[in-house]
């Protein structure tokens, strides 16, 4: 058997192999999976989601209208938080018309949002509706 004959046979081997592992991948793989996010070790700002549509912000209950006067005055102060977890609280869980202030929020504030339900933590990524256009 000379050199030729060797790497020959060892790349089919290698191939075949290849192949095995890649028959073997799970579902996840082959069809692209979870998306994965680099969470942050610390927020900027934490809310809770609270009773009646308001918000828990160190420890004051604010109305939602409250809460966008308050990301005001940060960006007045040039303050603005860059990410922001709303979180479940021992009061209150989210419910979808939180979900929408907070993406209003985010779509004003521009700031990375995060959601903690249940303890499952999920990237917001709100995106403007489109607008209609009228003839």
């Amino acid at each position: 058997m000379n050199l030729r004959s060797i790497v020959v046979r060892l790349s089919g081997a290698a191939m075949l192999a290849t192949l095995f592992a890649l028959a073997g991948c799970s579902a996840n793989i082959r069809h692209g999976g979870e998306t994965t996010v680099n969470v942050p070790q610390k927020y900027d700002m934490t809310i809770g989601a609270y009773k009646d549509n308001q918000f828990m912000l160190d420890g004051a209950v604010l109305s939602a209208p409250d809460l966008e006067a308050h990301f005001r005055y940060l960006q007045d102060q040039k303050q603005l938080p860059k990410t922001v977890l709303l979180e479940d609280t021992d009061s209150s869980k989210i419910n979808n018309a939180d979900l929408e202030e907070f993406a209003n929020l985010q779509l004003s504030f521009h700031f990375t949002g995060y959601v903690l339900h249940k303890g499952k933590l999920t990237l917001m990524s709100a995106v403007e509706a489109p607008k209609s256009k009228k003839k």
